[in-house]
């Protein structure tokens, strides 16, 4: 695991600590985590069962990580990011990156808020955006409060491990998230990703 600081911009006003298990380099490139891709299941053409490998490749590599976290704060909140369409929009096949944390998490026996943040309404898929259905709007500071609903005390002075599947440098869906939780009341937020982009 390797630590990164996500620096303030328009989206976040102060810097935050982060940690990622893994470089992300490219769909099929060469020892790119594609698991993470495969658990999208974005064309809806996998059932769970072809997904089994990649859940457990996260419950796993999150497990080993979250260990070490947890050295470094033993009280807080798992959360995840949400995706960006309406979580009712996705079927179980199409929920398993949370699925995952959430296992790990309840096995873990840490206080589990994977839902405690659910999109109502969507939002532009920063990754794909030029897909047609591709509907809502791309990040812009606040988009997190217009378009999702959040367990306020669920997260209230609490840490909250914020968890997310992949972080890109100057998407800011990660940042407007953590500055939503902070305004809301959690007293920190470390943000968790499964791979981050190379810069």
């Amino acid at each position: 695991m390797k630590k990164f600081i996500i620096k303030q911009n328009k989206y976040l006003k102060q810097d935050i600590i982060g940690f990622y298990n893994c470089d992300y380099i490219g769909y099929r490139q060469p020892n790119n985590p594609d698991f993470i891709n495969h658990l999208k299941n974005m064309s809806n053409q996998l059932d769970e069962l072809d997904l089994v490998d990649d859940f457990i490749e996260v419950i796993t590599r999150f497990t080993h990580d979250c260990h070490e976290i947890l050295s470094i704060t033993r009280n807080m909140i798992v959360c995840v990011v949400p995706r960006s369409k309406n979580e009712k929009s996705y079927n179980q096949s199409q929920r398993l990156f949370k699925n995952a944390i959430s296992c790990a998490v309840n096995n873990m026996h840490i206080e589990n808020g994977v839902d405690t943040i659910k999109r109502v309404r969507n939002s532009k898929t920063t990754y794909n955006w030029r897909l047609s259905n591709n509907t809502g709007k791309m990040p812009y500071p606040g988009i997190t409060k217009d378009t999702c609903e959040i367990n306020e005390s669920a997260i209230r002075n609490k840490t909250v491990l914020l968890v997310d599947d992949i972080y890109t440098k100057g998407v800011n869906v990660a940042e407007d998230c953590i500055q939503t939780l902070l305004d809301l009341g959690a007293k920190d937020v470390i943000l968790y990703v499964i791979a981050k982009t190379k810069e």
